[in-house]
């Protein structure tokens, strides 16, 4: 199961797009492909060692044998390659696989004597090649498929030893008991194709079902990756290409935003390329401004010292940096409202991220009874700079620049200086609204892709409208 969950989830995170244009497109590589399968031979060498099969039973000429007890003591890792089926999926091979089974032998001659013993055996195989198709696609809900498209295996050589019982004996039927015990391994019903039918189409479809295809956000929102079309097969690459947007949990809809095309590449170095459009990043900014996620009451608990209250003793208050709040409201604090009045908008540059925002701060009076008195609005523009780095599977950002305009929209209290208002903005969003942003960032936008699966020697380029992660994998499982 492990075995299908890996080259599965590798396939879930990594397609030609017939009418939309992808939120997020993934690839995995040739080099990506064949480690997948170096870590499914590793496990399918534990899943088959020590594997129980069925006693065997039969006859030739005058001898009748019981085989039982049998068991696979012994698997030698093969050779392995994996190749791409335009259209279809992957085409696995292997060869030099060896594989030793022991057991324990019951045979009667039914001559003129009746002769009749036991011992145990010692089966060795080698030169063991199989292969399996394996269909990748996606169901009418946008969920991965998998399925089985036929196998193969053959059994090169295979030599038996016999402990106990009469040796003359052996040469009546080793020669047929190696024949069925090497028809019990190879072949399309045989052991090897059991085991890999039953991880492709049995445990490989249920783990499907049971992969969710949103991730969860803060437990508000959604991040939809479903498939938008089957996957695409390329020579050395395959690629799948998502949803890619962020959705209200409570209430999913789409955002009526553009989704720009991402950037085009022919790098195949990597084991892995995550595509994610800037359009992944709006959505969620969509989201949260429909939903009224964009607004904040600052109040004297965000801001050390007593920064909004209206009197103060020295000049570190608001009351002194802006007389006619003091002399308005004496002896009492200020509540800021901070609302996004337009949907913030991150554009991917060449080199760098932006982030556009524009929101009106609301200043109220508290008053006695726990009531607030409003008394001036500003209008204020942000074009932020921001980092971004990938760690540990999740994407992570860094307020570098935050420049911040303001202009008095409304006023109760007659005119204000502007100089001091840009000043008392810029303390504020230094103090409080960069931190908080900061700490935003510091969480991480979650990629999709299966527990035990990490990214090693990722890199992250910004291109127009577009973060591309190139990476190599580990699995740990």
């Amino acid at each position: 199961m492990r075995t299908v969950c890996f080259l599965t989830g590798l396939y879930i995170v990594v397609a030609s797009i017939d009418c939309k244009t992808p939120g997020l497109q993934a690839r995995i590589t040739n080099k990506g492909l064949n480690y997948a399968t170096e870590v499914a031979l590793d496990i399918l060498t534990k899943q088959v060692t020590g594997l129980q099969i069925p006693d065997q039973h039969g006859a030739t000429g005058d001898v009748s044998y019981d085989l039982t007890g049998l068991r696979i003591n012994g698997f030698g890792k093969p050779s392995s390659r994996v190749s791409l089926i335009q259209n279809v999926g992957l085409a696995w091979s292997t060869s030099g696989t060896i594989l030793n089974v022991h057991g324990n032998f019951h045979y009667k001659y039914h001559g003129i004597i009746p002769i009749s013993d036991s011992g145990s055996f010692d089966l060795h195989t080698r030169n063991i090649n199989f292969a399996i198709n394996i269909e990748l696609g996606s169901d009418t809900s946008g969920r991965p498929t998998i399925k089985s498209r036929g196998c193969s295996c053959s059994v090169g050589i295979a030599d038996i030893t016999f402990h106990g019982g009469t040796a003359w004996i052996y040469n009546l039927f080793s020669g047929l008991v190696a024949d069925k015990l090497k028809g019990i391994v190879g072949g399309s019903n045989g052991i090897f194709c059991q085991q890999l039918n039953k991880l492709v189409n049995v445990n490989g479809m249920e783990s499907l079902k049971n992969l969710p295809v949103t991730v969860d956000i803060a437990n508000v929102f959604l991040l939809d990756y479903r498939f938008l079309s089957k996957p695409s097969f390329q020579p050395t690459f395959m690629e799948t290409y998502h949803k890619g947007e962020v959705y209200w949990k409570a209430n999913p809809h789409e955002a009526p935003l553009p989704v720009p095309p991402l950037l085009k590449s022919s790098d195949t170095s990597k084991m892995m390329y995550i595509w994610a459009s800037d359009f992944l990043f709006n959505s969620m900014s969509y989201t949260a401004y429909k939903y009224q996620q964009l607004q904040y009451n600052v109040t004297n608990k965000d801001l050390p010292g007593g920064v909004l209250n209206t009197t103060c003793s020295t000049l570190v208050c608001i009351g002194k940096f802006i007389p006619e709040i003091g002399k308005k409201f004496p002896n009492t604090t200020v509540m800021l409202y901070m609302k996004a009045m337009t949907m913030p908008n991150m554009t991917v540059l060449n080199g760098s991220t932006m982030v556009y925002a524009s929101g009106d701060i609301m200043f109220f009076a508290q008053q006695p009874g726990g009531k607030y008195t409003y008394f001036l609005t500003l209008s204020a523009t942000m074009s932020t700079t921001i980092s971004i780095r990938i760690q540990n599977e999740k994407i992570y950002a860094k307020v570098l620049k935050l420049p911040i305009k303001v202009k008095v929209k409304d006023s109760k209290i007659g005119q204000l200086s502007p100089e001091v208002l840009d000043l008392v903005i810029k303390g504020v969003i230094a103090i409080f609204v960069e931190p908080k942003l900061n700490e935003l960032g510091s969480k991480g936008f979650p990629l999709p892709i299966i527990d035990s699966v990490h990214f090693v020697d990722s890199q992250l380029t910004t291109a127009k409208d577009t973060l591309l992660i190139a990476t190599d994998l580990k699995y740990t499982g």
